[in-house]
């Protein structure tokens, strides 16, 4: 989780394939809206961003290259609402390698929630493997057998724009449906500031039981130089009372507490939304900011119980 940055609006999908498939080209048509060639090979993660009308996508172009796929692309594909698997149908010669590396994605790719993949095969303008084939060589049709991983294949050219809006009309549909789906039990939520004051401090099952355990593994992360939060960083810690989700914007810390097993990507869409209530200020009193984190939570307002304010 430490490499994903969620402190930004828009649902966050990864970009994949081999090194010279066209991932970052696409990211760059999706970002500008143009064609931008010989671009250079991405060294760990680039970041751009896709608005289709009320959409906006944060889309993370992972590095194609070997060490790259074993360092990253499961970490991120994990934590994303979508992935965008770009396949180069014009390098026969890599094909075993790009299906070698996809089913490798597919195989070791763990999630609690639906998924949607979108399977690009790009260079359609040049000569390049016909659709069946692909589908064939590559066996697309054992997708099936994720009932998790919803997906589509388009034949595409990132260079001529070939079919690129037909399959981002699909997965951004898609990708927004699935972000609805949250698989998250609230435990507790507590506001802080970076400082250790908190401000805040909501219990929804007891949490108040661990209460010292939680105070002081938060002070411990907070104060620890090697994990200091930052606008970039999020991080997440599971003991055994459960999981604690936490993110800084600003000199404001929000700790949800979970289940062990909750999704970690969707605790952190949660903690966005919260901020961004607090950010807009709309809350004119705590009893109205508290009504709004327990709607957003789902959990019923005779179930949340304050705690006094403490101090790390």
């Amino acid at each position: 989780m430490d490499n994903l940055s969620f402190d930004k609006k828009g649902v966050p999908v990864t970009l994949l394939g081999l090194n010279n498939a066209g991932k970052t080209s696409l990211a760059l048509r999706l970002a500008t809206g143009k064609w931008v060639g010989n671009t250079a090979p991405t060294i760990g993660v680039n970041f751009e961003t896709y608005r289709a009308g009320d959409s906006l996508l944060k889309i993370f172009d992972v590095g194609g290259h070997e060490v790259l796929r074993r360092q990253f692309w499961i970490n991120y594909a994990a934590n994303s609402y979508g992935i965008l698997f770009i396949f180069d149908a014009s390098d026969k010669k890599r094909t075993e390698e790009g299906k070698e590396w996809f089913w490798y994605l597919i195989n070791n790719l763990k999630v609690e929630r639906r998924i949607a993949l979108a399977f690009l095969a790009n260079k359609a303008d040049l000569e390049s493997m016909q659709l069946e084939e692909i589908i064939e060589t590559l066996k697309l049709k054992d997708l099936s057998k994720f009932p998790k991983i919803s997906y589509q294949i388009f034949e595409v050219s990132v260079k001529t724009s070939m079919n690129i809006s037909n399959a981002m009309e699909w997965f951004t549909r898609k990708v927004q449906d699935f972000s609805k789906d949250r698989i998250v039990s609230p435990k507790g939520l507590i506001i802080s500031s970076i400082f250790g004051n908190i401000k805040l401090f909501l219990d929804f099952s007891d949490v108040n039981q661990n209460l010292i355990s939680v105070l002081d593994l938060l002070s411990n992360v907070l104060k620890d130089e090697e994990h200091t939060l930052s606008d970039e960083k999020i991080a997440s810690v599971v003991s055994n009372y459960g999981q604690i989700v936490f993110q800084e914007r600003g000199e404001i810390v929000l700790s949800l507490i979970t289940e062990p097993d909750d999704s970690q990507v969707d605790a952190q869409r949660l903690i966005e939304l919260i901020y961004d209530h607090l950010e807009k200020k709309v809350a004119e009193s705590k009893e109205e900011l508290i009504e709004y984190i327990t709607t957003t939570l789902k959990i019923p307002r005779e179930n949340c119980r304050e705690i006094s304010e403490y101090t790390f």
